[in-house]
């Protein structure tokens, strides 16, 4: 068996319950990384115990294994203990907050403590996020950046980001979740979080989101099929139909499509990846997603991303793309400054100002980031062609007027 098939299967034996069975033979040290790649080495790791000794890895890879799953463990209760200090500020400041993502999703598993994430994700409504920042620093948290609709923190360690919006891929999805204290949330005092469904509809769009700026892990697709799990009798109907009012009901498709494959979800939808008409979508969405890690950084980063976006939008490849996408990328336009920096967005006027500001930030302030920027917009063809390809067969490219 393939390394990246017996990745799978031992995730897939987690979220499912079954008893992994081992392999003669297994390269762990492929499957040691590719699990790091994810960031799902503990899961894995706790499969390997219930392996027989003879199939387990040995020596160091073992040690090693074992050395992450403890690591994950103590790391999720120092992650718990910023989380609930997080919303007992919150609260304190009587401000309404929604938690969603990993610090939800993760509750979904077999063992919460396993499923890793990066930083906790809340949202506040836009006339509470001075004060919320306010009350956050007040108590020990220190914002590290700080744009018009997004701030990052830390508290011993542990990354924030306290948006006031949350996260879309297009102009439909950016209307959909704007009432997000509204019909599909629920909560206790002042910290809330998405109905099931709602949250399941906003991991699709977020994995879209993450496909369409450098690609999305196989964690999220396993947040999928712990959905399903737990909430067997999800509508599929209802949730398939307020994907198609997003926009996104191709994209839904594939990824519990592609779910389905891979751990056995057990969920019935319209769409199968044996059809062998579908063999090549299969191929790029796999190699795109367990290629490029939790977010797809390693599938070429921002340069790929422009590359990409001029090839959908202009339809041509080669030199002409690679320079009409280094030339966006030095000047970029009003939207993205705005976006990009804070002042720019209170005071618009400022545009000139943020612009050379812009400017020596990608030619002198990140040197490596950016040569690496350039080399990808003029190396990285290949990787955003089969990124195209996908967004065209996900209709996301329709979609692009999002952010």
């Amino acid at each position: 068996m393939e390394s990246r098939d017996y990745f799978i299967y031992l995730l897939r034996c987690h979220l499912s319950g079954e008893n992994p069975q081992g392999v003669p033979n297994a390269n762990w040290a492929e499957i040691y990384s590719l699990a790091e790649k994810h960031s799902v080495t503990a899961i894995v790791s706790s499969e390997i115990k219930k392996l027989a000794p003879s199939f387990r890895p040995e020596g160091k890879l073992l040690s090693a294994f074992n050395q992450k799953l403890g690591y994950t463990v103590r790391n999720y209760e120092i992650k718990m203990q910023a989380i609930t200090k997080f919303v007992s500020v919150l609260t304190a400041a009587e401000i309404p907050h929604l938690i969603v993502k990993g610090a939800v999703l993760r509750y979904l598993y077999p063992v919460p403590e396993l499923r890793t994430s990066g930083d906790t994700d809340a949202v506040v409504s836009p006339e509470n996020y001075q004060k919320a920042m306010d009350a956050l620093v007040e108590n020990g948290f220190v914002i590290t950046k700080k744009y018009y609709n997004v701030a990052n923190m830390l508290y011993n360690g542990e990354e924030f980001e306290l948006h006031t919006e949350l996260e879309s891929v297009n102009v439909q999805s950016k209307i959909y979740f704007s009432d997000f204290f509204g019909n599909i949330s629920e909560g206790e005092g002042f910290t809330y979080k998405l109905k099931p469904l709602y949250h399941l509809l906003y991991v699709i769009t977020h994995i879209a989101k993450h496909l369409k700026t450098g690609g999305a892990g196989i964690r999220m697709i396993m947040d999928i099929d712990a959905f399903f799990r737990n909430y067997p009798d999800t509508d599929i109907e209802k949730l398939l139909c307020e994907c198609e009012n997003l926009g996104l009901k191709q994209t839904a498709l594939v990824l519990i499509a592609l779910s389905k494959k891979w751990f056995s979800t057990p969920v019935s939808v319209p769409y199968t990846f044996e059809d062998s008409s579908e063999a090549r979508l299969y191929s790029v969405l796999s190699d795109i997603i367990l290629t490029g890690g939790v977010f797809g950084f390693e599938n070429g980063g921002v340069g790929m991303v422009n590359l990409r976006n001029e090839m959908s939008k202009s339809g041509k490849s080669g030199t002409g793309a690679s320079v009409k996408a280094f030339f966006k990328w030095v000047f970029p336009g009003v939207s993205y400054l705005k976006e990009r920096f804070y002042y720019c967005h209170k005071h618009p006027v400022l545009a000139p100002i943020a612009w050379l500001q812009r400017l020596f930030e990608a030619v002198f302030g990140h040197s490596k980031h950016t040569e690496d920027a350039v080399k990808q917009m003029f190396s990285s063809g290949k990787t955003a062609e089969n990124f195209n390809y996908l967004f065209k067969e996900l209709n996301i490219t329709e979609n692009e007027s999002g952010k």
